[in-house]
């Protein structure tokens, strides 16, 4: 048993301010993560209160319903809840938006009128027992208020929602996106080459294969969590520059630095699922933003789209340290491909497929065939072929695709991500699908490829990762032969586990010699 004053000393040493000079609880950022939780309550409460006055109004009842008053006073007082933690919630986050400013007021301004609503309600009561010409004209004021309100209240919380997912993450999936049928070009742009800096060239090569590979999904044109977007120059250095997220030539100040480097277990570490960033991964990103965060980007009114003549044209000139920029004409798909495409997006909709555009305006598709119900088989696979030649992300995953169906769907010259896990897709399934240019990922988990596709997957130029777990690839020879040289990271069943970032723990004293048995006074 210690003595009475080396306790006292130990308890002191354990008191509040040095837990938190230790690294301690940051409470106030715990707080504010009590939003997600109770933001619901208001809007469910808000909802039911208001459908409950209104069923009583058209069923012609008399006075107000007895759910109204305490669903309201719950609703309000979670409101005021949920409005706090989230202000103490944003602020512990870096940058803003105008959604983001939107929803702060919004939420304060539903709070307030929630209050007012149910204080009104309370005072109504009492005067609508009595069955007047005035209390059923207060009580239809105080109803479509009610309406007005629950509206405020629900669309603060899709606001939250865009915040969360992304701009047009309910109203994306409602409706099919319509492009008009654009007139083929006469001949093909000449790619005007534009010389690049060694910082720029840097970027193209190390830097931009990161993002697109860890942080385009969420912060790209389709998606923008948190109000940041990444994908062009513009949006990533967009409002003040002391709230960018990259601040150039300050790496260690950047908070994209700072979450890339969280632990894993850490809810702000990105990105959010994985394995994370590796170290040349994270160094890369450090020495382009020292160097000043160079970002190329084409002259107004240019743009360089995959799968069109010049861009041949454009991969020479980028490997030649230049960057090849072609005309607005060449965003252009012909008719006949347009028109196929269209048609077969239908057909696979009606199949169950998601098929959506990469970005607004581009002919370019994202294609998710892992709900159809039934799955997609071999028969299916003519459709996909009327638009392989536009898909950049094609997930087959689950499905009944196999050797045949691969081979039907036809050449894909702007794929870039292709799953293929738990299908029947074999060798020579896999061997059929050809060159693919730009393929920088692809999920064989599960399928049926053996070691004869190791040759295929070294043929695949642009190949970063590849998922080999459950299949014939997945052996040490194998993994040995396609991670050789480093350019291809190959993941089987011996995936690595994140280690952690922070210093170990201390171990405890060892007792001296002769006291190990000693037992406490």
């Amino acid at each position: 048993m210690l003595p009475l004053p080396e306790m006292l000393s130990t308890l002191d040493s354990m008191s509040p301010s040095w837990l938190l000079a230790q690294g301690g609880p940051d409470l106030g950022r715990a707080f504010g993560r009590f939003h997600p939780i109770v933001v619901h309550f208001p809007i469910a409460l808000a909802v039911v209160a208001v459908a409950a006055e209104w069923w009583r109004a058209v069923s012609r009842r008399q006075g107000m319903s007895a759910l109204t008053q305490p669903l309201l006073w719950i609703a309000a007082l979670s409101a005021v809840a949920a409005t706090v933690t989230g202000l103490v919630e944003a602020s512990s986050r870096s940058g803003s938006d105008d959604t983001l400013e939107l929803h702060r007021w919004l939420g304060i301004a539903a709070s307030a009128a929630l209050l007012g609503l149910a204080w009104w309600g309370q005072a109504l009561a009492r005067s609508v027992a009595a069955e007047t010409a005035d209390s059923r004209a207060q009580l239809g004021s105080f109803r479509w208020a009610a309406l007005v309100t629950c509206g405020a209240v629900g669309f603060t919380g899709h606001l939250g929602g865009e915040l969360v997912h992304g701009k047009g993450h309910l109203t994306d999936h409602l409706w099919f996106a319509t492009e008009s049928v654009e007139q083929p070009v006469e001949s093909a742009p000449v790619a005007e080459p534009v010389r690049l800096s060694a910082e720029e060239q840097f970027f193209l090569d190390k830097v931009k294969p990161i993002m697109e590979a860890h942080c385009f999904e969420c912060h790209g044109a389709r998606k923008q969590k948190g109000g940041l977007r990444m994908d062009t120059k513009a949006w990533l250095f967009n409002g003040d520059a002391e709230e960018w997220t990259v601040l150039p030539g300050k790496a260690d100040a950047s908070l994209l630095v700072e979450r890339v480097k969280l632990p894993r277990t850490d809810p702000d570490a990105m990105p959010p699922e994985g394995a994370g960033l590796t170290a040349e991964e994270i160094a890369a990103l450090e020495k382009w933003i020292n160097d000043g965060a160079a970002y190329p980007v084409a002259p107004e009114g240019m743009s360089a789209i995959p799968g069109v003549p010049a861009a041949a044209a454009s991969a020479a000139a980028s490997a030649a340290g230049s960057i090849a920029v072609v005309g607005t004409a060449s965003t252009q798909v012909d008719a006949a491909t347009r028109a196929k495409a269209d048609a077969a997006s239908k057909a696979l909709a009606a199949r169950g497929v998601l098929v959506q555009p990469l970005a607004l305006d581009s002919p370019l598709l994202d294609v998710n065939a892992s709900r159809a119900e039934p799955p997609l088989g071999d028969g299916d696979a003519a459709m996909l072929a009327d638009l392989a030649s536009l898909v950049v992300n094609l997930n087959l995953a689950g499905s009944a695709i196999g050797d045949a169906g691969a081979a039907a769907i036809g050449g894909m010259p702007n794929l870039e991500r292709l799953r293929l896990d738990r299908t029947m897709v074999g060798d020579a399934g896999l061997s059929a699908l050809g060159p693919l240019p730009k393929i920088e990922s692809i999920n064989l988990v599960g399928s049926k490829v053996t070691a004869a596709s190791a040759g295929w997957l070294k043929a695949q130029a642009s190949l970063k990762r590849v998922y080999v777990w459950q299949t014939g690839l997945d052996t040490p020879e194998v993994l040995k032969d396609l991670a050789a040289g480093g350019r291809v990271q190959v993941v089987g069943a011996d995936l690595p586990v994140a280690q952690p970032t922070t210093p170990p723990m201390p171990e405890d004293p060892k007792p001296a010699e002769g006291q190990a048995d000693a037992k406490p006074q």
